[in-house]
């Protein structure tokens, strides 16, 4: 880290290095990249003006353990005014991004992971590293707080369930409420989109105001896709040679409910069979390995539906890292599995020791399998429902993973619902054949930078007037004042 950093940013010594992690990007990304990410001799902010060395004492830094996101908000607005007052803010600096969606705050603040979390450090990340500056939210009221103090600075607010603002009159831009927040400038932040935004409380300016963390499947959608890389992280681990790794299948599954829900691809006897009591199986004696909760309450209820019995059985080669036994050991050894979970550095460490990675149907379109792919460990895509007359057409296959239907084999493979061959045959063929880290050429740093900046630049006001004619012409769809 550069001996500046920590005059910088005064944190405590852990979150200046968490920021530095979030903020400063490896130089060593392809040569055919369409621009450099900053090296140790060039500024990793984007020429953002932090504190001057000699204000710095004046004011109280963020507790780093009471992950209070007003202070962090505090110390950026501090910086705002300072560099307005000086006149040297950086060339994004006076631009700024609402980021009023609570998942940022999670992820970032508080180190939160799931796929929402991933998206958010993804974009947060690059707004910082291009110098923007980004202020947290958790309620329309707090964004139009901020906004009301320099709206003319605001690009964007981004906030899940857009539509609430859009329908609310105090909080959009409106005959009523001119010190509202414009429409136009609203961008709904949404992992489980509807193309035709048609999800809980959608924008209801639709189309590119609606942001996406996944492609479409068919490269064909009305959405702004965004999405996020791991590409940063991954290079930090690299991928270990197949012959290195534990002979094992590990199995993406973080709940025990996923075995027993209706998106579950495959029998439950699969795993025990093909491991142990199949002598026929190809994969006879790989264990399949996975780090899973069992939670009587998660998206089940036992008085109505039973209780769910874990598929361990460890006799047979299936095997819970998350047992009781293993959860205290991981806790005792580096404090990650708290609660019975396994931290992140673990979890990657697990999976980048595995041979193949095996999707049972759910989680949706986690960025698991990215993770996955980039660590060197192909990715086993349950295909849930096809044409039986066409089954191998992929444009009308539903999977646990849409965007990942594009590859192919050695990287991904697809397997349709309950079929045994099919599965045992393609985790055969996988934990035998060795791949290198992929990342797809959308998942790049480089490219998830060129869409965050896409989104704090393009004119959407003017965006936004073509699509209030086309509606004021039509009749019909939602209105608004620019």
């Amino acid at each position: 880290m550069p001996l500046s950093l920590s005059k910088k940013l005064p944190f405590a010594c852990t979150l200046a290095s968490l920021l530095y992690l979030l903020f400063y990007t490896a130089s060593n990304l392809s040569a055919s990249s369409s621009e450099s990410f900053p090296t140790s001799t060039e500024d990793p902010f984007g020429g953002y003006r932090f504190f001057p060395e000699d204000v710095v004492p004046n004011f109280k830094a963020p507790n780093e353990k009471s992950r209070n996101y007003h202070e962090w908000n505090d110390q950026t607005l501090r910086e705002l005014h300072m560099c307005l007052e000086r006149n040297d803010c950086g060339p994004n600096q006076r631009k700024v991004a609402l980021l009023a969606a609570h998942w940022f705050e999670e992820a970032i603040v508080r180190g939160w992971r799931g796929g929402e979390g991933v998206w958010s450090l993804s974009m947060y990340k690059h707004l910082r590293a291009m110098g923007y500056t980004t202020l947290f939210a958790n309620s329309f009221e707090e964004a139009l707080a901020q906004y009301r103090m320099f709206p003319d600075l605001v690009q964007v607010v981004v906030r899940n369930r857009a539509g609430e603002c859009h329908a609310d009159s105090k909080c959009v831009k409106g005959p009523s409420n001119p010190d509202g927040i414009p429409a136009w400038k609203i961008f709904d932040f949404e992992y489980f989109p509807n193309p035709e935004g048609g999800h809980y409380h959608a924008s209801l300016m639709k189309g590119k105001w609606i942001l996406s963390a996944n492609p479409d499947k068919t490269n064909d959608t009305p959405l702004q896709y965004i999405g996020f890389s791991m590409e940063d992280e991954c290079l930090q681990r690299p991928a270990k040679p197949l012959a290195e790794r534990s002979h094992r299948i590990w199995v993406l599954m973080k709940q025990l409910t996923y075995v027993y829900d209706g998106r579950f691809a495959w029998n439950r006897s699969f795993f025990s069979t093909a491991s142990s009591t199949d002598p026929s199986s190809p994969i006879h004696g790989v264990p399949f390995t996975g780090a899973w909760i069992v939670d009587q309450h998660y998206q089940w209820k036992p008085e109505l539906q039973g209780i769910m019995e874990d598929i361990e059985d460890r006799e047979h080669g299936v095997v819970n890292l998350l047992s009781r036994n293993d959860a205290l050991a991981q806790n005792k050894q580096d404090g990650e599995g708290k609660k019975g979970r396994m931290g992140p550095d673990e979890w990657e460490r697990e999976v980048g020791n595995s041979k193949v990675m095996i999707g049972v149907g759910n989680p949706w379109m986690s960025p698991s399998p990215y993770h996955a792919l980039c660590l060197g460990v192909p990715f086993l895509n349950p295909i849930l429902n096809w044409d039986p007359r066409d089954k191998w057409n992929k444009a009308k296959w539903h999977t646990q993973h849409p965007s990942l239907n594009r590859y192919d084999p050695p990287f991904v493979y697809h397997v349709h619902k309950s079929d045994y061959p099919g599965f045992v045959n393609a985790i055969h063929s996988a934990i035998n054949t060795e791949i290198p880290s992929f990342i797809p050429r959308h998942m790049t740093e480089v490219a998830v930078r060129n869409r965050v900046r896409h989104l704090m630049e393009h004119d959407w006001k003017e965006e936004a007037k073509k699509v209030l004619l086309e509606r004021l012409g039509d009749g019909y769809g939602y209105t608004f004042e620019l």
